[in-house]
């Protein structure tokens, strides 16, 4: 490539990789409001490095590879955050959530459906629409008390479904 200064170099590889680059990143789920941070922390990190590197493509997808792993588990911590009570109770009077934080919404719908239908209709009431517990033991026919038994064994199996692996990246 003769005499390109490393700017032109880098500007070259992202142009001849950039392809290849999204479908890694749409591979490992990254939302695309936050795959070019990705990347960009990727390209940060192999220009820190550039002096070391013989392969600056290879060494490229392998940080994006990285930064991919890095991204899902800020997002499982993330969500692993949202699924207890004051976290919900905040997102219920939100209800932008779907388009504020696509991702943390895409991902708790997929925890929830792994649920019972009747718990999933209680997380609904309480955390979709915001109802309160005594609106939504009514609408149930739970009793109150009830409710909140029901409501943090609902939290307990979500947060234990986390724990069970990678299944938030579309593998079980």
């Amino acid at each position: 490539m003769g005499n390109l200064t490393d700017e032109e170099l880098f500007a070259r590889l992202l142009e001849h990789a950039r392809p290849r680059l999204q479908a890694l990143l749409n591979l490992h789920r990254v939302a695309p409001e936050d795959g070019e941070d990705v990347l960009q922390e990727a390209l940060l990190a192999l220009w820190r490095k550039r002096a070391q590197v013989k392969d600056y493509e290879a060494w490229l997808f392998s940080a994006v590879r990285m930064e991919c792993l890095r991204y899902r588990r800020r997002g499982r911590r993330q969500i692993y955050s949202a699924v207890d009570e004051p976290a919900l109770e905040r997102l219920a009077g939100h209800v932008g959530l779907a388009a504020t934080e696509p991702s943390l919404h895409q991902d708790l719908r997929k925890l929830v459906r792994r649920l019972p239908a009747r718990h999933q209709a209680l997380l609904h009431l309480r955390y979709g629409l915001g109802l309160t517990p005594e609106e939504a033991a009514s609408q149930l026919g739970y009793r109150p008390a009830s409710l909140k038994k029901t409501t943090t064994r609902c939290l307990q199996t979500l947060r234990s479904q986390l724990g069970r692996g990678p299944t938030l990246c579309g593998r079980h």
